[in-house]
């Protein structure tokens, strides 16, 4: 295999997380989650166990889900069954919930989504959420608020990696033993929430790099670009925009933990028309509006995580010339 993988399929320690009753353990013991670095408003849960998050979801986004849903699915076990890279963060669930108030006789519905929790057993140091896109991406982390292109502020790295690259470590096969979601199942998360209290954004992220790209081992950085390239295309094939992915810096392992998120959004006319608006009134030479179609939100996204990130050699690249 590409990557070492561990989880329920082949580590007996977490096999008895794979069944029905345990997941429905976990989605009874959820607790409110205020989770940071969106702009939807979306409301959140957490898993006690801290294996899975739950999101609320609007109607338009639960319908446009049950279109796509014989694509993801068949697509997801194609990259199972094949060996085949992807790094989409998985969702496990969709559902509706209905209350009844006996007293008002108010009834209400609610969509929601459950997905893994790619972070679940790391310890991570920073979290970013990059989407290609320098336009209204930059957080202040001194006032803790998210700036429509806010300069105040910055991010300073700390600890003892401040300032240093962060690889893919190996296992002793020589195999990167980190790069995509799959990856990261472990025990009850133990995460430094001092550090990540604040999600950060696209030019948070190049404040930490200095402008330069992220380096990777060369393997995990073709397992990677690999990944980006299986995700865009197939997001792209059915319509889906808005997406971005989560890096997560286990500064311990000195590993990054990817997936991609909120992938749930098609262009549809309302997607085209909040373009429209966004692109009356701006500049020659000024950047494209956030809101582009399939093909061109894959290209920018692609383009973007080569950007980011980069590979270097290690004691595993190959030095043969043909």
């Amino acid at each position: 295999k590409a990557a070492q993988q561990r989880g329920p399929d082949n580590d007996e320690e977490y096999r008895h997380l794979d069944d029905d009753a345990s997941y429905v353990k976990s989605l009874a013991t959820s607790f409110s989650w205020a989770a940071n670095g969106g702009k939807s408003g979306a409301s959140f849960a957490k898993t006690a166990d801290g294996r899975f998050v739950v999101k609320c979801i609007s109607r338009t986004e639960l319908q446009m889900f049950l279109d796509c849903a014989p694509a993801y699915f068949e697509y997801l076990s194609k990259a199972f069954f094949h060996n085949l890279p992807t790094v989409l963060c998985k969702i496990v669930g969709v559902y509706q919930i209905g209350y009844h108030n006996r007293v008002t006789g108010k009834r209400s519905m609610e969509q929601v989504a459950v997905m893994q929790d790619i972070f679940y057993g790391r310890k991570i140091g920073r979290i970013f959420d990059l989407k290609g896109s320098s336009r209204g991406r930059y957080v202040n982390v001194n006032k803790g608020e998210d700036g429509e292109g806010s300069s105040a502020g910055g991010v300073t790295p700390s600890g003892d990696n401040a300032g240093n690259s962060f690889f893919s470590k190996e296992d002793g096969e020589g195999k990167p033993s980190t790069t995509s979601d799959d990856d990261k199942t472990g025990p009850a998360s133990d995460v430094r929430r001092s550090e990540t209290d604040t999600v950060l954004l696209d030019e948070n992220f190049l404040e930490f790099t200095s402008g330069r790209p992220l380096p990777l081992t060369d393997r995990a950085k073709a397992i990677f670009h690999m990944s980006i390239l299986n995700d865009t295309l197939f997001l792209s094939i059915i319509n889906i925009i808005d997406y971005s992915i989560l890096v997560g810096i286990d500064e311990d392992k000195h590993e990054l933990v990817v997936g991609i998120i909120d992938y749930m959004r098609q262009y549809d006319i309302i997607k085209q028309m909040e373009r429209v608006g966004k692109s009356v009134g701006m500049i020659a030479g000024a950047q494209q509006p956030t809101i582009i179609q399939p093909s061109l939100y894959k290209n920018r996204f692609q383009n973007a995580m080569e950007r980011y990130f980069t590979s270097v050699p290690n004691k595993w690249t190959s030095t043969d010339i043909d």
